[in-house]
């Protein structure tokens, strides 16, 4: 068992399932790999009390899962299967017992799972507060998300068999090469269409991609400290968002990885002379190569400029804050429905308001702006406690994710979104070896290796 315990915890294994992802991606059976991939996830959880291999491999699955919109109907007929994979996941917490803790965040994340419970009472109607979505986004943002989180706190800690920091850096920085296959294989796939354009090409998960590429760029440049060749990977990230034609990735992305080069810049005292040059030629290159820059995101621009293309969510604006003042004290509430004439939103989906600020009052009202003023500055005071390299690439990832919500639901999917922002948290807090809390100060004298 132990032997099976290291496997699963090295970078073959990881190798393995990124193999095993490409095939799924290009055989085109995102719905079915999803489905091995979920029981590869369950057994790995069933064989270890290590979450990371179970992690990789649920982030591998997102990257491609993500494709498979509008499948309900495909999935359902999979359903028996979820019998036996609930046993198995189920047996990870019989076999490896884990107490809850609470973490720092405990009583911010209980004030969210508060204004969250409450958002629109005294306004919103029975059917819609108890409708199975709104009870599901209720509990997974609120109540069910602090379990997770008192269960995170016990679970994620360094272990002897590696390094923890460098692993889950690799493991969310793997994300990039990963998503880089799905965009090959899309292009490839519709290669006429690209050919016709010789630029972006239109596709539903575009938004899901950069949100995922935001997340994982930060990671990227952290390992670039010890091994430079994973600057690249960070920049690779943003000509795949490029690619991608996400509006939202497309700006805040180039915003993350301005913040990204500058911290490794006035950090990174060993690889300044390497950055330095990348940037001068990267500048050199994107002005030789303007117009067939301009040529290949002109369709993102368009969509970017285009009032009708922005006309769902510049409407959603002062729609949320009609619901706000509606119910100033708690909102509207997580599940309502009344804006579905701007947003029509899918079947088993709320109908968001696409912008983090307007969904918190709009729905929460001020019980939710105070609970979630808490949880941000009960965050930025986790990471000026604990203030490593690894902790400071950590959160600028949170602050990509939080960029992306301000046009995207964000972190108000409860998975893989908030789910990873709730670990980046508990990392940040429990995960720091001796070796990260010196880091810091060997990268800046230039020693560290």
């Amino acid at each position: 068992m132990e032997k099976i315990r290291k496997f699963l915890a090295s970078d073959l294994y990881t190798a393995i399932l990124f193999i095993g992802a490409c095939v799924v991606v290009f055989a085109g059976k995102e719905i079915v790999g999803t489905i091995i991939f979920a029981f590869a996830v369950a057994l790995t959880m069933a064989l270890t009390d290590d979450l990371i291999p179970a992690l990789q491999g649920t982030l591998f699955a997102v990257c491609f899962a993500i494709r498979c919109k509008n499948s309900f109907d495909e999935f359902l007929k999979y359903r028996y299967s979820i019998i036996p994979l609930a046993i198995i996941f189920v047996s990870h917490f019989i076999i490896y017992r884990t107490k809850l803790s609470k973490g720092k965040c405990f009583g911010a994340i209980l004030a969210v799972s508060v204004a969250t419970t409450l958002g629109g009472v005294g306004i919103i109607s029975a059917k819609e507060y108890f409708s199975p979505t709104s009870i599901f986004y209720i509990i997974m943002l609120g109540f069910g998300m602090l379990l997770i989180y008192c269960y995170l706190c016990s679970a994620l800690k360094q272990r002897e068999e590696y390094e923890f920091s460098e692993k889950f850096s690799k493991l969310m920085a793997s994300i990039i090469p990963m998503l880089s296959v799905c965009l090959f294989q899309e292009y490839f796939s519709r290669r006429e269409e690209f050919i016709e354009v010789l630029g972006v090409i239109p596709f539903q998960w575009r938004n899901n991609a950069s949100t995922l590429l935001m997340l994982a760029m930060p990671f990227a440049f952290c390992l670039s400290a010890k091994f430079y060749g994973w600057f690249y990977i960070g920049i690779l990230s943003y000509i795949d968002i490029l690619f991608s034609g996400s509006r939202g990735g497309m700006i805040f992305g180039l915003a993350e990885m301005i913040l990204c080069i500058a911290i490794m810049l006035f950090f990174d005292k060993k690889h300044r002379k390497h950055t330095v040059i990348t940037i001068c030629v990267g500048i050199a290159g994107v002005f030789l190569l303007r117009k067939m820059l301009l040529d290949v995101i002109g369709y993102t621009i368009k969509r970017l400029l285009d009032p009708h293309e922005n006309s769902i969510r510049l409407g959603l604006i002062p729609r949320g804050i009609e619901d706000f003042l509606s119910n100033p004290l708690f909102g509207r509430g997580i599940g309502y429905m009344g804006n579905n004439d701007i947003h029509n939103n899918a079947e088993f989906t709320l109908c968001w308001y696409h912008c983090s600020p307007i969904q918190v009052i709009g729905s929460f009202g001020l019980a939710g702006v105070a609970s979630y003023g808490f949880l941000i500055f009960t965050r930025i005071k986790l990471l000026v406690k604990n203030f490593t390299f690894f902790n400071i690439m950590t959160f600028v990832s949170y602050i990509g994710i939080e960029m992306m919500s301000l046009v995207n639901p964000g972190v108000f999917a409860p998975f893989p979104y908030l789910f990873l922002v709730t670990a980046f948290f508990v990392i940040i807090e429990k995960c720091n070896s001796e070796k990260d809390k010196s880091t810091l100060s060997l990268i800046r004298k230039g020693q560290y290796r």
